[in-house]
């Protein structure tokens, strides 16, 4: 950039920046790049799949109400994990569990091979990624901010 007169940025302005610009006009660029492509390129873009959403939401109550599932304090709560699918706009599956239990376990027994699984960082974990990937699932998960990936090498 400097070379053209403009001063230097790394991704890190250009991606704070990004955050003022208005969801619409990425969606309008993005839908202005495929437009650019040939036919033949779109139709390798196509997702075979559909999308199977799972994430999870904790309804509490007062701690008489349910008092089998402790939550916090003077509160009871359960926390439903809904599988949800994109082409029907209907809940697929429901597990329900105690309010205080962690999202993972209940996130694996919601996984399907049918379906593109999109599930939030609450249902990542490392040894599941590799599952995926020896059972050719396909997943859209995103990380936590302190993971650190590391090539091993061999010593010589």
């Amino acid at each position: 950039m400097a070379s053209v007169g403009l001063s230097p940025v790394n991704y890190s302005t250009v991606s704070k920046k990004a955050a003022d610009v208005p969801y619409e006009i990425f969606k309008d660029l993005f839908h202005l790049l495929i437009s650019k492509c040939n036919r033949a390129k779109r139709r390798t873009k196509v997702v075979k799949q559909a999308l199977l959403l799972v994430d999870s939401t904790t309804i509490t109550v007062g701690k008489n109400r349910l008092p089998w599932a402790p939550f916090h304090g003077e509160r009871s709560g359960i926390k439903l994990h809904v599988s949800f699918t994109s082409e029907t706009g209907m809940p697929l599956e429901v597990k329900e569990t105690g309010g205080l239990h962690h999202d993972g376990p209940a996130g694996e027994s919601l996984a399907n091979k049918a379906f593109i699984l999109v599930q939030d960082r609450a249902y990542g974990k490392h040894a599941r990624f590799d599952q995926f990937k020896d059972q050719k699932q396909f997943f859209v998960i995103r990380l936590r901010d302190n993971v650190e990936l590391h090539q091993p090498r061999s010593l010589k």
